[in-house]
């Protein structure tokens, strides 16, 4: 079977979880596609048999510029499975991938919440503390990660041999009203860009490598000038702290990044595409 796994992720951690996730349905024999969400990319996932689509909490629900971007796919009636990272309150944030996805998808198989830094605690570790040490995605998530594809699976199958309500409606996430009425009011783009303040150069450390346009930034709100410096949309900015995190030259800060120092132990998963 063809397996998408779309994700957002800004300092890296979803992406892992992601990447867990893949190598679980390649030991079940799949052939697993992935795909960062990223504001100005399309996606053709016509060929696909099974999705599964994730990304961080932020403030008890996902990025409002998630779901935007989940609303121009097109799942094609097919079968999904919904994940998330959160720093142990995740709220609403699988009903929210839920309930964007459905509107094109076919029966949702279930969702995995794991506990990992999302954006409110990314702005990095204080200097002279183990950036190794904060909160780092767990063995035990990673081995759940990697085992739920056989989960997701087996439920495909179950729900292909004999589908039923009951069963649709055990694997749906169900939404808290309490925390829908939180997020209404305090979960807008500006209140997460808040989070990271507003970034500026080093034009001592940066070397012009355009990674944080090209590579980091999900939500487009880094360009770079014609003479090659980085420039720094706020608007546009989602406060996913990726920038900051991830400049492989520290060249990025704000004042709220002043005296920490980079939480990047996932990196590699950003930065190698």
């Amino acid at each position: 079977m063809n397996v998408a796994i779309l994700y957002f992720s800004g300092t890296g951690g979803t992406a892992k979880v992601a990447s867990d996730l893949a190598a679980g349905f390649h030991a079940e024999g799949c052939q697993v596609e992935l795909f960062r969400l990223k504001r100005g990319l399309q996606f053709d996932l016509s060929n696909f048999g099974l999705f599964a689509v994730g990304s961080p909490a932020y403030s008890f629900r996902i990025p409002r510029l998630v779901s935007r971007l989940l609303r121009r796919l097109n799942f094609h009636q097919k079968p999904f499975f919904v994940f998330c990272t959160s720093g142990g309150m995740p709220g609403n944030a699988l009903w929210n991938l839920y309930w964007v996805v459905k509107r094109t998808a076919g029966v949702c198989l279930g969702g995995l919440s794991i506990f990992a830094m999302t954006n409110l605690r990314s702005w990095m570790p204080k200097e002279g503390d183990s950036a190794a040490s904060l909160w780092r995605i767990t063995d035990h998530d990673t081995r759940i990660a990697r085992a739920t594809g056989k989960v997701i699976l087996e439920r495909l199958q179950q729900w292909q041999t004999a589908p039923s309500k009951k069963l649709r409606n055990n694997w749906k996430p169900t939404p808290s009203l309490w925390t829908i009425l939180w997020s209404a009011l305090f979960t807008w783009r500006w209140m997460m860009a808040a989070t990271a303040g507003i970034k500026r150069i080093d034009k001592n450390r940066c070397i012009k490598c355009s990674l944080c346009a090209t590579t980091i930034c999900p939500s487009g709100a880094i360009s770079i000038s014609d003479d090659g410096w980085p420039k720094f949309n706020e608007c546009k900015c989602v406060g996913c702290n990726g920038c900051l995190n991830l400049c492989p030259q520290d060249a990025i800060w704000s004042f709220i990044s002043r005296h920490h120092q980079q939480y990047d132990l996932y990196k590699q998963f950003i930065l190698k595409k």
